[in-house]
């Protein structure tokens, strides 16, 4: 080693000693050379400033003999006028002009000759020949110039050789300067050699430090929990640390000298790794060496294939490429990984096996109370004392409120499937709580409670929301509270912050009763919690009321939360935001005394499997005066309707050998008697699971059972009035349907065809204002648009008013003339759906 350090020293010096020799001699010659280089640049500079004189001679020469003889050509005169003027530009730029610089004198000899230039260039530029008094114009141009350019150039001579001479003993001056950088740089490096020469030594030190570290990494890497395996080109082994021995099972002096194709490489892979190191040393492209920690197969000395977790790094040896493997066994993660899965899985259809209990549940509810409510409401058409009446009148709602706690169960499926659907409309707020107050004072006076509704000020207005929805809530919520206080009342106080285009709602249900410990406040509002006090009787929560309540407020982007309980009592807020109603317009119309005309007998077919729901159908529809018959399938309904012609179908839609939706289908399809008779369509599951298969199967409507009296009556007197017609299933929503059940096909006409006006008055207006100033009013008009669109169930509209929202909104606005197309194309299809729906000239029947 030292033998080796001397060597480099001398190797420097020896460096250094060149170095000087070099510098010297280069010291030596450069001066002369400069000197040399200098003085041929600048004479060739000055040959070029004194040769503007003698371009002008030529030039004077050539008009005198021209204006004589006129022996020369016009294109010979005109060419030395350029070469002339030529060489004057010589002064003006490059070396020249920084020859002359600032000096003054140069500049009161240019000047004039400048203007000779001009002068002598519109001469020469002038249409027509060069001659007569042109041409004496010129020769008189270029003798008053003369002594002026002569001047000129000796000026550029005498000053290009005073700046030569000063150049000359400035690089004098630097070459100095560079001479004594140079001797320190020569110290400089002797310096640096002291220091390099004690660096070396370090370098000793560390040598053997770094010997010492090579051992304790080695010890290291024996002692790793990965196995470490160390490989040359060639595949084979050249290091196995004892983790590896403990994975694989070989023992490091067995292994050595084998390839890894051989040994813990499955079958399967072998060529597929024999491959790969082939390619990765003739090309260099890596795929799994250098590419991070990746799971593949290995296999044990047994024979064992299990998973391992594998980064492969590379290291140069001399020429050689050294393969270095990383391997971790995580056979043991993927057991418990797999375990997770499984489990994740058990959960998963635990649930949907939840749901699907939910559903069935709920379906096979509804079939018996079908019967139930329609025996009432029969019921109820006879002559009854007080007291039978007062019972009929108990059993109906106690009948209402388990299908009330039936929807409760098929609403928690909807929720968790994403298919709970919003009905917005406006309404009144106070009627709809005073309406809420008419249902719960009687049953709270029954256990001697309070029952009090308090509504601010400025809370007695309309507002745009779903109205169905909050009531579902609120009666949970106060029919719990009532539930669970037996002494004091409750309280209900509406209050909330009206804005411009939008409203806040708070409503607060407080209570006097047992209240509800701190550490369960967060339980009521899970499924099927109810919560027991240590007698065992229940002392909060319903089981599904609280969680469907708060599952629906924020899905309307509000939410229900408990903010006080204690001994006393409990206070229950719900919170909402909701639009503010567009004003209604003053139409009220005479009244008429025109009472409305009967219903008409008409010939009914029930298709129904249930011979209680067929019976208590039969009987409401009897008792109205229509003829019925009955079907217990779709096979027999098909029959049947070949049979005979029928005004209405009440088609069941699940049921054995041939379920309705099949039936409808081919009712529709075969062109017979019944082709076009109204279906209505009837199931014991929610609207939302069969509403697309019914309609677009050619249903005309559907109900969710049990179907009542009074909506028996509406399809019979919307019969009368020719309304009824066949819907699309994409482009007749819910939202519409209900819409339309509601108001009417007149009132929503007329509501469509004021939207579609507005509409395209909104979109001119983006078509016209590309560049629009008041993004927020904008933004509050696409606003109204968006919530009229939703309100129609054109939810593709509503989704493209909605983003433009957005971009307003957000200061994000693009081209708005793109933004009108768009808007034109989803208004059409949207006008076109609501033309198949409510044809234009039904708002005038």
């Amino acid at each position: 080693m030292k033998t080796g350090l001397n060597r480099y020293r001398l190797a420097i010096f020896v460096g250094i000693l060149v170095l000087i020799v070099l510098l010297a001699a280069m010291a030596a010659n450069l001066p002369s050379q400069l000197r040399e280089l200098s003085r041929a640049a600048e004479d060739n500079l000055q040959w070029s400033i004194t040769q503007i004189d003698t371009e002008f001679a030529n030039l004077d020469a050539a008009i005198s003999r021209q204006i004589a003889t006129q022996s020369l050509p016009e294109e010979n005169i005109r060419l030395r006028v350029d070469i002339a003027l030529s060489r004057l530009a010589i002064i003006n730029s490059g070396r020249s002009a920084e020859i002359f610089g600032d000096s003054e004198e140069a500049r009161l000899l240019i000047e004039p000759i400048n203007d000779f230039a001009d002068a002598a260039i519109a001469l020469s530029d002038a249409p027509g020949p060069l001659a007569g008094d042109a041409l004496s114009e010129m020769q008189q141009l270029v003798s008053d110039v003369r002594p002026l350019v002569r001047d000129i150039a000796l000026l550029g001579v005498r000053l290009g050789a005073e700046q030569a001479e000063s150049r000359r003993t400035q690089f004098a001056n630097q070459l100095t300067r560079t001479g004594g950088i140079a001797m320190a740089l020569l110290v400089l490096m002797a310096i640096l050699m002291i220091v390099l020469d004690r660096l070396l030594r370090r370098a000793d030190h560390r040598d053997a430090e770094l010997s010492a570290s090579t051992k304790q990494l080695a010890s290291t890497v024996t002692a790793s929990l990965d196995a470490i395996v160390t490989a040359n080109e060639s595949g084979e082994i050249i290091d196995f640390n004892t983790s590896a021995e403990r994975v694989f099972g070989w023992k490091r002096d067995e292994i050595v000298g084998l390839t890894m194709e051989d040994t813990f490489i499955p079958h399967r892979m072998r060529d597929a790794h024999h491959n790969g190191m082939k390619r990765y040393l003739e090309t260099g492209t890596p795929r799994v060496v250098d590419a991070g920690r990746v799971e593949l197969a290995a296999l044990r000395k047994s024979g064992e294939e299990f998973p391992v977790e594998l980064n492969i790094t590379t290291t140069q040896s001399g020429t050689d490429t050294i393969f270095i493997a990383y391997i971790r066994d995580i056979s043991e993660r993927k057991i418990n990984e797999q375990k997770l899965i499984d489990a994740r899985d058990r959960a998963e259809r635990a649930d949907k096996a939840k749901s699907q209990f939910l559903t069935v549940m709920s379906h096979e509810m509804r079939t018996p109370l079908n019967g139930i409510l329609g025996v009432l409401d029969l019921l109820k058409t006879t002559s009854l004392s007080e007291e039978q009446g007062r019972y009929a009148k108990i059993a109906t709602s106690s009948s209402e409120v388990l299908l009330e706690h039936v929807n409760e169960a098929l609403d928690i499926t909807r929720i968790e499937n994403g298919r709970l659907q919003l009905t917005f409309q406006d309404f009144d707020l106070a009627d709809l709580m005073r309406g809420l107050m008419d249902v719960f004072v009687p049953l709270a006076q029954e256990k001697n409670l309070t029952c009090t509704l308090e509504i601010d000020a400025t809370m007695r207005q309309r507002f745009h929301g779903d109205s169905g929805r909050i009531r579902q809530i609120l009666t949970n919520l106060i029919g719990n509270a009532i539930k669970f206080t037996d002494e004091g009342g409750v309280h209900l106080h509406v209050s909330g912050i009206n804005g411009l285009k939008s409203s806040s709602l708070r409503f607060e249900v407080r209570d006097t009763g047992i209240g509800i410990p701190k550490d369960k406040q967060d339980q009521v509002f899970d499924d099927f919690v109810a919560l027991a006090n240590s007698s065992g009787r229940q002392s909060r929560g319903d089981g599904l009321g609280l969680a469907i309540s708060r599952r629906i407020a924020r899905a309307m982007d509000g939410d229900v939360t408990l903010t006080k309980s204690e001994d006393t009592g409990s206070t229950f807020t719900l919170t909402l935001s909701t639009l503010s109603a567009v004003p209604e317009e003053n139409t009220k119309s005479e009244p008429s005394d025109v009472a409305p005309p009967p219903v008409q007998p008409r010939n009914v077919l029930i298709v129904e499997d249930n011979s209680i729901n067929r019976s208590v159908l039969n009987g409401m529809l009897t008792a109205m005066g229509h003829d019925v018959v009955e079907a217990v399938n779709g096979v027999e309904c098909l029959k049947k309707a070949d049979e005979t012609v029928f005004d209405v179908i009440f088609m069941d839609i699940g049921m054995p050998v041939m379920d309705g939706i099949e039936a409808t289908q081919r009712l529709r399809a075969d062109r017979g008697p019944n082709a076009q008779t109204q279906i209505i369509g009837l199931t014991a599951h929610g609207r939302e699971e069969f509403r697309e298969q019914a309609v677009a199967a050619g249903m005309n409507r559907f109900h969710t059972k049990p179907i009542r009296l009074d909506a028996l009556r509406s399809i019979f007197i919307e019969l009368a009035s020719g309304t009824p017609s066949r819907l699309d299933a994409e482009k007749f929503p819910e939202a519409l349907t209900e819409m339309i059940d509601l108001l009417g096909h007149a009132k929503v006409r007329a509501v469509a065809d004021t939207f579609f006006a507005e509409l395209k008055t909104l979109i001119a207006d983006l078509g016209d204002n590309a560049a629009h100033s008041d993004k927020t009013l904008l933004a509050e008009a696409v606003h109204k648009a968006k919530g009229a669109a939703s309100l129609l169930g054109q939810t593709e509209l509503q989704a493209k008013l909605g983003d433009l929202e957005h971009e307003a909104r957000s200061d994000a606005l693009g081209d708005l003339t793109a933004w009108a197309d768009a808007l034109v194309s989803s208004a059409q299809k949207a006008e076109q759906s609501i033309a198949k729906a409510i044809p234009p000239d039904s708002g005038t029947t």
